[in-house]
């Protein structure tokens, strides 16, 4: 069988509308050839492999007038970190996409419609999807507290955040009987910007949810004479006790595994206790990791307060 026809070099190789394809001149048999597929109606994307995400985020917002990539779809394309199940079915699921009210859901083949209060700052144009605050806030009624707070914390990340604790408010007051809201209220007083991962929000929480008093984050040390020596991921300042999550790339990566020691060394010389916690040690159950914090706390004079 031949080749197919080069398609015109100004529609996009990850996908175009076919309305395009037409004021291109592209005829209607090229559309019907072996190396497109049609994901939903007026949409062509090349037949390699996976769907790229993106393409299909964007071909889907341009296709339908007034909407925009939303939910579990737009969360995966800001980056926002979810639960493992929530990530595989947005990937391996339907695209969301969310219209005004007054206009009516999208109703096409690889489609899950919403209807909501959009407004113009709701929406990312140059993305076409829903700001990171509205996503956040769309994502509250399908997570849990400890990855709500993982996917917040993302929000505010010391480097380049995407939102403020004022926009998610305001975005939360704008909708109060959506579904979610009021886990999206109780969690947000528990966000915290400067956060470097998921994990080390995970933690917090867990901390705050054992009684313990809750760790400052991401705050530098620097010795008696000035001389940064390290920002731990959490810590006791009054009690010099820094908690350390230490992703599989400290493990991996032998001169960061040799940075770490010697940071660690650098503290402990200062008087401070350094825990450090892995994925595994999370995954075998919180009680050891709880019972570590309680000891070294109690090991400097803190008193847990009555219940």
């Amino acid at each position: 069988m031949r080749n197919p026809t080069p398609l015109p070099a100004s529609l996009d190789p990850g996908g175009f509308l076919v309305e395009d394809a037409y004021a291109a001149g592209v005829p209607r048999w090229r559309l019907q050839t072996g190396d497109l597929i049609t994901p939903s109606r007026g949409l062509r994307v090349p037949r390699t492999g996976e769907p790229d995400l993106e393409s299909l985020g964007r071909l889907h917002s341009s296709v339908t007038p007034r909407c925009a990539v939303s939910h579990v779809t737009a969360a995966l394309l800001w980056s926002i970190p979810l639960p493992l199940y929530l990530e595989e079915e947005g990937r391996n699921g339907l695209i969301h996409v969310t219209r005004r009210q007054e206009i009516g859901r999208v109703k096409r083949r690889g489609v899950v419609g919403h209807r909501a209060p959009l407004l113009a700052r709701d929406v990312r144009v140059f993305k076409g999807m829903t700001s990171p605050e509205w996503t956040w806030v769309d994502l509250a009624r399908h997570m849990g507290r400890a990855s709500l707070v993982a996917s917040g914390d993302y929000l505010l990340a010391r480097k380049n955040p995407l939102a403020s604790i004022d926009a998610i408010q305001e975005v939360i007051d704008r909708r109060p009987k959506v579904k979610g809201i009021r886990m999206a209220r109780e969690v947000l007083p528990l966000l915290r910007p400067g956060v470097d991962s998921p994990q080390e929000s995970r933690l917090r929480v867990m901390i705050d949810d054992a009684g313990l008093p809750e760790p400052a984050v991401t705050q530098p040390i620097f010795d008696e004479r000035g001389i940064y020596i390290s920002t731990p991921d959490l810590q006791y300042k009054e009690y010099k006790i820094a908690l350390e999550y230490e992703g599989d790339h400290h493990r991996s990566d032998p001169v960061q595994w040799g940075k770490d020691i010697e940071r660690d060394d650098r503290l402990r010389a200062m008087g401070w206790i350094v825990l450090r916690f892995s994925q595994v040690q999370m995954n075998a159950g919180w009680a050891h990791s709880e019972r570590k914090i309680r000891d070294a706390l109690s090991s400097r004079g803190w008193l847990r307060p009555p219940s």
